[in-house]
């Protein structure tokens, strides 16, 4: 069959090639080839119903807009913003910032004019807001600022040391107090493994009102009616207190310390009421509307999710705010004439912490000016052993504080009052006579005199 098949195609072949087809024929032959439709790509019938039906699908959705863009809590996370947050410096502190030092090697604050266009514009102007009106950092308070340290604290004379730096003599002394072993009785190590309490803290994650709740009886003592000691809780100090410059747009956030330990006036001082009365709630050591005098203890307690760089923001206001309050005390004394005058320790104790870690620092002010902070250590809470010492320093501190720095403010009121009551003395000895009237000036003059007059 293929030599058949074969000779009729030469054949076929043969006859569209040969001349001696007529012309026309063969122009119909080739323009029926070129106009030959090119073939089409197969496609499934059953597709186009379901491209329809996405299209409808797409179209309902963008409709409705996104279920994440109404449900998301910040649209920081969704778009682009010109005003994000600046990452916090967490390390930023006195020693860094380029400042100029004194001769004890101390940070000295800058001249007030290179605050000029060095601070950020989400800085509040006043109060405890943390920006101006309108940007995304409009409702956070003042101490969670990023620049807080660098610029509130440090415009108002209020630095941060790092720990590796030496204290001061005096304040090494303090320290040391807080240091020192203890003979009384307290847990063991094995009864702190085993508190289930403590471990929740780290476990749970519990939010501050649990962590406060756990140290505040078990670590930190009571004061009771009783006591010469008082402790308040989240109430706001006297501003009056609050170390001030002369740039109220970069004021210190109003301290509100979770626990604050000071004295119950009439029963620390029952002798010296009269010399508190004279000078007056701005000047006696009133350091809040309870009553607290004289504090030396701020305590700042957050959840596992909380901020430490805040609490630690925190610390520095308040223990500023508390050295001033004793500071005052000492001006007063430095004015006195007395020969028995001692200045008072305005040294202050502070503690930022959650349930796993605490940080324990002093403040003190160097100078007219300047107040510093520094920490003593941090303890590892769910230690064992860090949780002993820890519950130490805090009983140390405490006993110091009931103690010879109660003395001392005692003595310094006694010698403020002996000299008020030695000026006033001296006052009456200096002052002139009262002036004797003469027989004619005592002399009364009878109605029917004409020089008589009432």
């Amino acid at each position: 069959m293929d030599g058949p098949s074969q000779s009729t195609k030469r054949r076929l072949d043969t006859s569209l090639e040969t001349p001696s087809l007529p012309a026309a024929k063969r122009a119909r032959l080739f323009e029926t080839n070129l106009q030959q439709p090119a073939p089409k790509r197969p496609r499934a019938s059953f597709l186009e119903d379901h491209v329809g039906l996405t299209d409808r699908i797409s179209g309902w959705l963008e409709s409705i807009g996104s279920d994440r863009e109404k449900r998301c809590r910040s649209d920081s996370y969704l778009h682009a913003s010109s005003d994000d947050p600046i990452p916090r410096n967490r390390t930023r502190s006195a020693p860094q910032m380029a400042y100029n030092r004194d001769a004890d090697g101390y940070a000295m604050p800058p001249t007030p004019n290179s605050y000029a266009g060095s601070f950020a514009p989400s800085i509040a102007p006043s109060g405890d807001a943390g920006a101006t009106p309108g940007s995304s950092r409009s409702s956070r308070a003042l101490v969670e600022d990023p620049f807080y340290r660098d610029q509130n604290l440090a415009a108002n004379g209020i630095y941060m040391r790092y720990r590796d730096e030496p204290f001061p003599e005096h304040i090494a002394s303090v320290v040391d107090t807080a240091r020192k072993k203890r003979d009384s009785p307290g847990p063991s190590p094995d009864d702190v493994y085993r508190d289930r309490a403590l471990g929740a803290l780290e476990m749970e994650g519990l939010d501050e009102p649990d962590v406060e709740d756990y140290f505040r009886d078990r670590v930190f003592p009571k004061a009771g009616e009783e006591n010469d000691l008082r402790r308040t809780y989240r109430q706001p100090m006297s501003r009056h207190a609050v170390p001030s410059s002369a740039k109220p747009k970069l004021r210190v956030s109003n301290p509100i310390p979770d626990m604050l330990y000071g004295y119950r006036r009439h029963h620390a001082f029952p002798d010296q009421q009269t010399q508190l009365i004279s000078m007056g709630t701005e000047m006696n050591g009133t350091a809040n509307t309870q009553g607290l005098m004289y504090p030396f203890f701020v305590i700042e307690f957050k959840g596992n999710g909380g901020d430490l760089w805040v609490a630690t923001n925190q610390c520095l206001g308040g223990s500023a705010s508390c050295v001033n309050i004793a500071e005052r005390l000492n001006d007063q004394l430095r004015k006195c004439k007395s020969s028995k005058v001692q200045p008072v320790d305005s040294t202050v104790f502070s503690i930022a912490m959650n349930g796993e870690v605490a940080r324990l620092y002093v403040s003190w002010k160097h100078n007219e000016l300047d107040y510093y902070m520094q920490k003593v250590r941090s303890f590892l809470l769910q230690d064992p052993e860090h949780y002993i010492e820890f519950r130490k320093h805090v009983k140390n501190i405490i006993d110091w504080g009931r103690d010879k720095r109660l003395t001392e403010i005692r003595e310094s009121l006694n010698t403020l009052l002996e000299a008020a009551g030695q000026s006033a003395s001296e006052a009456a000895k200096a002052r002139p006579p009262p002036r004797t009237s003469s027989a004619s000036d005592s002399k009364r003059h009878c109605p029917s005199d004409p020089g008589y007059y009432e």
